[in-house]
């Protein structure tokens, strides 16, 4: 999907639109269908046309295939535990119960009577506990429900506890209750349907608002024949936000439940709710469920689907706001019990507080990649007119600073590569962020303030000195996407109705539109849940072209006086049209967002799936910086970004980098034995003869993956920042290291796509046959287990 000269008019390396809605709305659906809710649709239109086609029926075959419940026989159990002696307090427990109760009972949700759903709340001990569960599981003959909220911990062993109000972290295991106990009970149900719900982690709260570390938590709650659906995965801590109605987890499944899950059947099965929670969940950068099923459970159903059909479709314009909405909320929820972005703290007067809030996180994150010091990332944010008077103090600007950079570390301020769950905002570029939120500000401020005052405030709020940038930023159209026009009503509305044939058609199957499509729709690098005028804007793009291509060979070969010939010149001109009006909107977006939507080729796809593998590798646990071995230079990583440390071993090497650091001017180059060598060696020097005369020489062995997928993160990354560190021992022979100062070193072009192209032949040597995912947000399976036989890269970022 080559981009056309209608894309050069602005001048960037980066840019492109949309197909119709219903056709966008269909690949939604068809993203995830399981078999049996394809055969239901099927057979629910094979009654329609054979037998009664009443509404009746419909329902009918739907209870009976996806599992509703028989109320007469079906028993739920929702188990709270929100006062602990030894453990903090989770008051959102006690509203989860009551409304998983209220939702249990109502008429048109759950179905059921108060009678069928018990809360036991706070339960004095083991056997109150595991009564209820099993007074319930005599009484099911259907459907088996149990629901637990609470603290949980390990045994030695490693098996799970529930933790009650008495339990302890490491002590009288018999004060909690394991759950092996609770799934004895519940397997001796004779119900044919069971469901476990745990809203729990092992080792109870690691901090305030937390409820535990999780290790293995699926994989010991395995019930035969039913279901059991987890809040967390095997290496997070399931949250309980601070003044939050609902812990993180049960909070989404109650809106799942009370407002319903778009686009799927009636009623929902399990499988489709837990699709939709954890999309949710990782749209908050909140830990993601898991789900354990054995036979038909994932088929199971509870509630009836309560989501309706917008009657008004929403516009590429509304679509594209709720994806800035959903990047501000996805930063903002780093900080969102921080004092100094709280409500009154930010000024109002330019703009909205929580777009500005957001680009405040993205530019702290911007300035720790840099490798900038907390003191100076304070006072530059002290010294802010976006702050109201008076502004946060030392230490509210501290626990700003401090938990951007938990996040950066835990998870580069997302979950995945693609920083907040798809929506393509890159971990290992926050400066990409930054500059999108700015964009998308300046074009914003231009709606109500002139151009000019609007480069001054870049200036002043932003430290924005570029005047190109300037004129770029406030020229941008507020919503460029207001005045694109649907192509296929465009089609429709064609009074000669063989144009819009023949336009659909080559827009189709027919004229390879669908497999340009199914091309374009393959290699994107993002969720196309979550940027759905990306979906449409660069469907139309795919197969405008593919369209483009297959008139032109039908009009050479339709002779001149042919009547049809006009036909398909008319149907060529709205194809034109479009394609203009594509490049049109592309203009006036993001540079990110043309990024989003341009074709990517066979070795760029392959890239994206490694460095989406690598950075789930460095972000599967929290990394802590350590002393160098041997006082030696190193190359390693800082959460998702690359990051080295250089050793100063006497005093002349500290006067020169007190000197570089003071004037920079560092530049990297690359040595090889031969093209296809195993090892390369890229060096970090003073250019010419300078009077520093440090140099690191740090070698990458391309046979190890690890060090080929740093390689391949340090040439998209494109900079790399590096430490000065020295060395002393102390008179009890302790190793005291510590940090001169932090360089941030630019790659260079040629560098940067000779590293690329040297870390793909490795990586493709490495993984003989492997291409890139085959869904998006998967990672490249080959590349995933040699990386878990490997170690993680050092942490080379010292502590500041």
């Amino acid at each position: 999907m080559a981009i056309s000269a209608p894309f050069a008019t602005r001048g960037r390396d980066l840019r492109t639109r949309r197909h119709d809605s219903d056709r966008a709305r269909w690949v939604g659906r068809q993203l995830a269908p399981s078999r049996r809710a394809v055969g239901a649709r099927r057979s629910r239109r094979r009654c329609r046309g054979r037998s009664c086609g009443t509404a009746v029926c419909a329902v009918w075959f739907r209870e009976s295939v996806m599992g509703l419940p028989n109320p007469d026989g079906t028993q739920v159990v929702l188990i709270g535990a929100d006062k602990y002696q030894h453990f903090p307090d989770l008051p959102a427990v006690r509203n989860n119960l009551a409304k998983l109760a209220e939702l249990f009972t109502a008429p048109h949700v759950g179905g059921l009577s108060t009678g069928q759903c018990v809360i036991v709340r706070n339960p004095a001990d083991t056997r109150a506990l595991l009564n209820a569960v099993h007074q319930a599981a005599s009484k099911a003959t259907d459907t088996l429900v149990v629901y637990f909220a609470g603290h949980g911990m390990l045994s030695p062993d490693g098996y799970l506890h529930l933790a009650l109000g008495n339990s302890e972290r490491g002590r009288k295991l018999y004060e909690s209750v394991a759950f092996s106990y609770l799934r004895t009970e519940v397997l001796e149900s004779v119900a044919p349907k069971k469901v476990v719900i745990l809203d729990c982690c092992y080792s109870g709260a690691a901090m305030e608002g937390y409820m535990g570390t999780p290790n293995e938590l699926a994989d010991q709650t395995a019930i035969e024949g039913a279901y059991v659906m987890t809040a967390t995965s095997a290496t997070q801590s399931a949250v309980a936000p601070v003044g939050a109605s609902f812990t993180a987890f049960t909070s989404e499944l109650v809106k799942a439940i009370s407002d319903g899950v778009p686009d799927a059947d009636d009623p929902l099965d399990m499988n489709t709710l837990y699709g939709h929670l954890r999309r949710r969940l990782a749209s908050q950068s909140m830990p993601l469920p898991q789900q354990r099923t054995d036979g038909q459970g994932h088929t199971i159903a509870l509630f009836r689907n309560k989501w309706q059909r917008p009657t008004k479709m929403s516009t590429l314009a509304e679509l594209r706001e709720e994806w800035f909405r959903a990047i501000q909320d996805g930063l903002l929820w780093h900080a969102r019990d921080i004092v100094a972005l709280g409500n009154g703290r930010l000024r109002t007067d330019f703009g909205d507080t929580k777009l500005i809030g957001s680009i405040l996180i993205a530019r702290i994150a911007v300035r720790l990649a840099r490798g900038e010091r907390t003191a100076d990332i304070r006072e530059a944010l002290a010294a802010s007119p976006l702050f109201t008077v008076p502004g946060p103090n030392r230490d509210e600007l501290n626990e700003l600073i401090a938990r951007i950079k938990f996040g950066f570390e835990r998870d580069g301020l997302a979950s995945t590569i693609v920083v907040l769950e798809g929506l393509g905002l890159l971990a290992w570029n926050p400066e990409s962020t930054d500059m999108l939120l700015i964009e998308y500000w300046a074009a914003q401020r231009g709606r109500t303030v002139p151009r000019t005052r609007v480069e001054r405030e870049l200036r002043e709020l932003w430290d924005s000195t570029d005047s190109r940038v300037h004129s770029a930023l406030s020229a941008l159209p507020s919503s460029p996407l207001e005045a694109y026009p649907d192509l296929w009503k465009r089609l429709k509305g064609e009074p000669d109705f063989r144009v819009g044939n023949a336009g659909a058609m080559v827009l189709g199957q027919h004229g390879g539109g669908d497999r340009a499509w199914d091309r374009w729709m393959s290699t994107r690098p993002w969720n196309i849940l979550n940027a759905r005028h990306l979906v449409s804007l660069g469907g139309d793009l795919a197969r405008c072209q593919a369209a483009q291509r297959a008139l032109a060979r039908l009009l050479d070969r339709a002779p001149s006086g042919d009547e049809f010939r006009s036909v398909l010149e008319r149907a060529a001109k709205i194809i034109q049209d479009q394609l203009e009006y594509i490049a049109l909107a592309v203009e006036g977006m993001s540079a990110i967002e043309y990024e989003l939507l341009r074709e990517r080729s066979r070795d760029e796809h392959f890239q994206d799936g490694c460095l989406f593998t690598f950075q789930q590798h460095l972000l599967e646990r929290y990394q802590t910086f350590t002393s160098f071995p041997e006082h030696t230079t190193t190359h390693g990583t800082w959460g998702p970004l690359p990051w080295w440390s250089i050793a100063l071993h006497d005093e002349r090497e500290q006067r020169g980098a007190q000197e570089l650091l003071a004037c920079g001017g560092m530049q990297l180059g690359i040595t090889a034995e031969s093209y296809g060598a195993d090892e390369l060696f890229v060096t970090c020097q003073e250019p010419g003869p300078g009077p520093s005369r440090i140099m690191a020489r740090l070698r990458f062995d391309l046979r190890d993956a690890v060090h080929a997928c740093e390689m391949l993160l340090l040439a998209r990354r494109q900079s790399v920042a590096v430490d000065f560190l020295t060395e002393r021992i102390d008179e009890w022979d302790d190793r005291e290291v510590n940090l001169v100062g932090t360089m941030s070193i630019d790659v260079g072009g040629d560098i940067g796509t000779a590293l690329t192209d040297i870390a793909t032949r490795a990586l493709r040597r490495l993984l003989p046959g492997a291409s890139g995912p085959a869904v998006q947000l998967e990672g490249v399976p080959e590349l995933e287990r040699l990386l878990k036989s490997s170690r993680l890269p050092p942490i080379c970022r010292h502590p500041r």
